[in-house]
């Protein structure tokens, strides 16, 4: 018996051991269809399980699906509503038979559900069983009613369940609205729940990612007693600013009006690091990267939100504040809040380093993820990033909507007791709104500022055709302006201390959400006056258009007294120098801001209409200034831009600057200037050292820009003293500077345009007028004069000039002109020979130091600066078809000239020159000291010609031959006439006499008369050879021959002192007449001369000695010839009581006594007129008849 029950025993044992591991062994997985048809009898959805199902009951039943799809509604963008990879359920098997569900575990493993609302249809969370209506398995709860719906304990019929461990990893919820652009998505849910039952109490922890910020969480839920009160204490952490919020209270009455108070404490170590999380800038105020508190305590229910007890404790940093709050949420909502700070430090806000924008750490999972270790599926659903965008597109072009509501009315206020801004403080910032209505009043809005300054802002706020509006006014008053700017950081020391007093300013402001308008604006500050409006559009791309008028404003009255600088006397041409290299790097400077000034227009979008009344600078009036333009994504459309008078100038521009293609191109954009008088517009600029305007008289320029900025077209044109340039051409400004243009240059008045430009050359008469054109190519190391041509009076000239900079810059010209006259072209000279300014030196200086200063005067002693053509090299060509120069006429004139290294070596040849021809060569070498030489040859001169075109008086004729070898050295003119060395050779043939007194050729004139030689052919050859020792020439030679006499002389000529002491003797020639008047007067055949003096008027002085003769000889004259100083000539060769040319006046005449000449000789007197003696009446002799024959021949000349 015992071995049977011990059989059966065993038997019960393997009965039940088989049906608890029997389910391990059955493959569940083969009911995928049963299970998956059960479902979608219930929900009408498909069901597919793609991957494993498992069962076992022991030691505790564990259910394991992998792999679960979801079907979505019909005409949802994703085919699943709800996948999973991996579901693990364990629940306690005790409990179950008695009725109960304890899970031990419920983890779901990368589940995704996607609530979406398919177009025209519902949301697809909504479920209908297979053949049946459509019905909502998830009705939500409806305003009003409680949130749990609990009986009372006794009836209570649920289904006793207790969860342990609830996991659910890396989740992931989407709500998709394709309709209205809505796409919201929580990933990276890690989450742990538990409950005891369903009343409670509950406990939830984990981490979610939600609009891309880490947000963890911990909450738990006391048990609901009596179905009417539970308590409840939660954590949220967000990684943003390390913040945690703590919110811990109850909920009571949750049947009938549920009621929470709470105890709401927020902290955190940055509030930038907070907003970071919800901005998308990359930096964030300095003063916002501070520790942060919020703490009070809450009541919340049904009818009203309040702050209890004190209120809200507000902290950041060291500042503190409080906020006072009762909302009520009856039928008529209302609103009171009371803010206060005792103060805020601004100061930390400007002084600290602004936050940086960083990625905030990874908040700590609460859970252990498993789901690394299972293989990797395809299972998730992903959202089209469409979606996403659409919704951020949407938002940025819909404007947004700020509708005041209208069943709302309310009081907020602000008070502020100072803050601390600059080291100074704004004190009582208060402001008050009234909600009433649907309208806001901005009842005041005011402070106190430092500088004894009040703003206050009042207004209303309402609905204006759909959209809120804001009309208000805005004052403010300063009345120490100078504290004011001093607080603001301005330096205000150097302006006079009776400027900068009192500010006024009011203007009425109409806002919405888009725009702000300033209307009836004006402002007042030391007797100038602001007025006008203006526009602001409030949009991502700053927009505005003014309209402002200022009536005057002295810009003198606010500079500093600058004492007059003493210029220092030999520094002046420096200073100049240096200004112009500032005023050059200035120059540069301020086209680079001015590209600068251009690309930031793109960054604001305007419309201008200013006006300026009068503005007064360096004591010169800026009046009646207008510009109105517009300024577009970067373009700029001047309509209007003009100054009637810019101290004496008028100025004007209009065009447009737009943007294309990464270019800047400007569209007619025209510049113009004029003015009588432009001096005062000069000094404004800070040009006025550099001319003297005032001579320029009227200036007119304008110039035309079009295409590319930096490489414009262009059109210029300039009228200026009596002349007219036109430039038209184009210029690239990079990557280097260039011009490639034609210029057209008319000169009506050029020794106008000389005086205008202050040049010290001052021609001495006008040669009509020049007309110029020429090819004008400019580079940064380069510029040249292509195809000159032009005309001076009816003069034409040809050629080009180019100037090449580099280590030694090469300089190349190249003109031919016609006949040439130089006359209107050489300065203004008196008889001396100096200029207007010299002779005035001159005059000033001789009549105290007397006629050696005046022979000093001739040299300057200036030093003559050619320094700049030691680095220069290039060559020069001139050409000409001939020079005039008073009567002086050359023709076929060529000047060649090369200059390299310092030393200049020139050619010039003149094809005809009074009949001759002219060669020289010249070298001319740079130094401390210049060093020059001469070789210079002149063959077959015109001597008549010559003194022709020199205008001499002196008539004569015969052929002129020169040849010099000279040298010199030295800095100044003084030096090279004092260091002169060389030789010459002056060769006459053939030299005719004829001419009037005054010179060496009158006596051989006189003596041709004697000889009975027809003057006017040539008698006398001349040959001079000099050696120059020191600008003192020695005549080695000098003689001359002839039929009439010859002679021989020696002397100097004295270059520096310009004078000349030469002595010889001319020896004449025997015939009758000579003979005659030699017996008959007791004449000499050789007769010493001399000249001395200067050399353009030497003393001319011929020693006859005087004659013997006891009677006079008459020689009957004309007063012609008298006066031309035959007869001077001739009592100067026969002694003055040897010969009369005039016969006594009347019987009367006194007869003068016998007087000594200078060598002895006893002159007699002549014989009593009227006298009857027997000689007188007696037939004249042979000798006498021949001086009255020379006498009648000398009255027919």
């Amino acid at each position: 018996m015992k071995k049977i029950l011990i059989g059966f025993a065993v038997l019960v044992v393997l009965v039940v051991a088989g049906l608890l591991v029997a389910p391990s062994f059955i493959d569940w997985s083969t009911y995928r269809a049963e299970i998956a048809q059960k479902v979608k009898e219930v929900t009408g959805r498909e069901l597919t399980i793609k991957g494993k199902i498992s069962f076992q009951l022991l030691p505790s039943p564990k259910l394991s699906v992998s792999d679960i799809h979801f079907a979505n509604a019909v005409g949802a963008q994703n085919p699943d509503m709800v996948s999973i990879r991996q579901l693990d359920v364990r629940v306690a098997l005790l409990p179950l038979l008695g009725g109960n569900v304890h899970v031990h575990s419920l983890h779901l493993i990368e589940p995704t559900i996607l609530l979406e609302v398919p177009p025209n249809q519902q949301g697809n969370w909504v479920l209908s069983a297979a053949g049946e209506a459509a019905q909502n398995i998830d009705t939500p709860r409806q305003s009003g009613e409680p949130v749990f719906n609990v009986d009372e304990p006794e009836q209570n019929t649920d289904l006793p369940v207790q969860i342990d461990d609830f996991i659910i990893e890396n989740g992931r919820l989407i709500y998709r609205d394709p309709a209205n652009d809505i796409y919201e998505e929580v990933s990276d849910l890690n989450s742990r729940f538990a409950l005891a039952s369903l009343n409670g109490p509950y406990e939830a922890s984990g981490t979610l990612n939600f609009r891309n910020l880490p947000i963890g969480f911990e909450t738990s839920v006391g048990q609901i007693i009596h179905g009417r009160t539970a308590s409840f204490a939660t954590e949220v952490t967000l990684a943003h600013g390390e913040t945690l919020a703590r919110i811990s209270g109850t909920v009571a009455n949750l049947n009938e009006a549920p009621r929470l108070k709470t105890k709401l404490d927020i902290k955190g170590k940055s509030l930038a690091g907070l907003i970071s999380a919800f901005s998308k800038e990359d930096t964030l105020p300095g003063g916002l990267d501070r520790a942060f508190k919020m703490a009070g305590d809450l009541s919340v229910s049904a009818q009203a939100v309040s702050f209890d007890g004190d209120g809200l404790d507000l902290s950041l940093g060291d500042d503190h504040g409080r906020v006072q709050l009762d909302v009520g949420l009856g039928e008529k909502k209302t609103i009171k809040a009371d803010i206060s700070f005792r103060k805020i430090d601004a100061d930390h806000w400007l002084t600290t380093t602004p936050y940086q924008v960083v990625a905030p750490k990874p908040l700590p999972l609460v859970i252990e993820q498993t789901s690394r270790l299972l293989p990797q599926q395809d299972i998730a659903i992903k959202a089209p990033a469409s979606d996403a965008d659409a919704t951020q597109e949407r938002e940025k072009q819909t404007p947004a909507q700020y509708l005041i509501p209208k069943d709302v009315e309310g009081e907020v206020s602000l008070n502020v007791e100072a803050i601390l801004l600059k080291g100074e403080s704004v004190r009582q910032l208060q402001a008050r709104l009234a909600l009433i209505e649907g309208e806001v009043a901005l009842e005041r809005l005011s402070a106190i500022l430092p500088g004894a300054g009040e703003f206050s802002v009042v207004g209303v706020a309402g609905e204006r055709q759909g959209a809120v509006q804001f009309d208000g006014s805005l004052d403010l008053n300063v009345t120490h302006l100078r504290g004011a700017l001093d607080w603001a950081g301005l330096d205000v020391s150097q302006v006079p201390h009776d400027r900068l007093q009192q500010l006024g300013l009011s203007t009425q402001i109409s806002a919405t959400p888009q725009t702000m308008r300033l209307v009836g604006l004006k402002a007042k500050m030391d007797g100038s006056t602001l007025s006008g409006a203006a526009t602001i559009a409030l949009r991502s791309r700053p927009s505005f258009g003014v309209g402002l008028v200022l009536d005057r404003f002295n810009v003198d009255a606010y500079l500093p007294q600058q004492p007059e600088a003493t210029p220092s006397p030999g520094v002046s041409k420096k200073a100049g120098s240096t200004t112009n290299t500032a005023a050059s790097t200035q120059t540069g400077n301020t086209a680079s801001q001015a590209f600068d000034a251009l690309g930031m227009l793109e960054s604001f979008d305007a419309n201008l209409d200013i006006s300026l009344g009068q503005l007064t600078y360096q004591k010169r009036n800026i009046s009646q200034a207008k510009l109105v333009a517009t300024i577009y994504n970067g373009d700029v459309e001047i309509k209007q831009a003009d100054v009637a008078d810019f101290a004496g100038l008028k100025l004007g521009a209009s065009g447009k600057i737009v943007r294309k293609d990464k270019s800047i191109l400007t569209e007619n954009l025209s510049i113009n200037a004029s003015g009588k008088d432009i001096s005062g517009a000069a000094k404004l600029a800070g040009l006025d050292h550099v001319l003297n305007w005032k001579n320029l008289g009227s200036v007119a320029i304008s110039a035309t820009l079009n295409d590319n900025l930096l490489a414009p077209e262009l059109d210029v044109s300039l009228d200026a003293l009596g002349t007219s340039v036109i430039l038209a051409g184009r210029a690239d400004l990079l990557p280097l500077p260039k011009l490639d243009a034609t210029l057209n240059a008319q000169l009506s008045d050029f020794p106008g345009l000389v005086r205008g430009l202050g040049l010290g050359y001052r021609p001495s008469g006008n040669p009509g007028k020049i007309d110029i054109s020429t090819d004008v190519v400019y580079m940064v190391n380069e510029v040249s004069l292509n195809n000159i041509d032009g005309h001076v009076g009816k003069t034409p000239f040809s050629g080009m000039a180019s100037y090449k900079m580099g280590q030694r810059p090469l300089l190349n010209v190249d003109v031919k002109t016609g006949v040439l006259r130089l006359d209107p072209f050489m300065t203004s000279t008196d008889k001396s020979g100096g200029t207007t300014a010299q002779r005035s030196s001159s005059s000033a200086e001789t009549s105290s130091e007397g006629v050696g200063t005046r022979t000093e005067q001739r040299w300057s002693r200036t030093p003559i600066d050619m320094s700049a053509l030691v680095g220069l090299d290039g060559k020069i060509v001139i050409q000409s078809e001939g020079l005039l120069y008073e009567k002086i006429k050359a023709l076929n004139v060529t000047h060649t000239s090369e200059m390299k290294e310092g030393v200049i070596n020139a050619t010039d040849e003149i094809g005809n020159l009074f009949g001759g021809k002219v060669a020289a060569l010249s070298q001319l070498t740079v130094t401390d000291a210049l060093k020059a030489k001469t070789d210079l040859k002149v063959t077959g001169v015109d001597v008549s010609q010559a003194l022709t075109q020199l205008g001499k008086d002196t008539n004569a004729s015969g052929q002129f031959d020169l040849t010099t070898q000279v040298n010199t050295a030295g800095k100044s003119q003084w030096d090279f006439v004092n260091n002169l060395n060389g030789t010459s050779t002056m060769d006459l043939k053939k030299v005719s006499v004829a001419s009037k007194g005054g010179s060496v050729l009158d006596i051989l004139n006189f003596l041709a008369v004697l000889s009975g030689t027809n003057p006017k052919k040539g008698l006398a050859d001349v040959t001079a050879a000099a050696t120059f020792t020191n600008g003192v020439a020695d005549l080695t030679k000098a003689q001359l021959s002839s039929n009439i006499a010859s002679g021989t002389a020696d002397g100097t000529v004295h270059l520096p002192n310009w004078t000349m002491d030469i002595a010889g003797k001319l020896n004449v020639q025997q015939n009758a007449l000579v003979g005659l008047l030699a017996q008959k007067a007791k004449m000499k055949s050789e007769y010493p001369f001399s000249l001395r003096g200067p050399l353009d008027s030497p003393d001319v002085k011929l020693d006859t000695g005087g004659v013997a003769s006891g009677g006079g000889l008459v020689i009957p004259l004309s007063d012609k010839l008298e006066k031309k100083g035959v007869g001077t000539l001739l009592r100067g060769l026969l002694g003055a009581g040897g010969v009369k040319t005039h016969a006594p006046a009347n019987d009367n005449e006194t007869v003068p006594t016998p007087t000594e000449s200078q060598d002895g000789t006893v002159t007699p007197p002549p014989p009593p007129p009227g006298g009857t003696s027997n000689e007188q009446q007696s037939q004249p002799s042979v000798e006498e008849q021949l001086i009255k024959g020379l006498g009648q021949f000398l009255k027919n000349k």
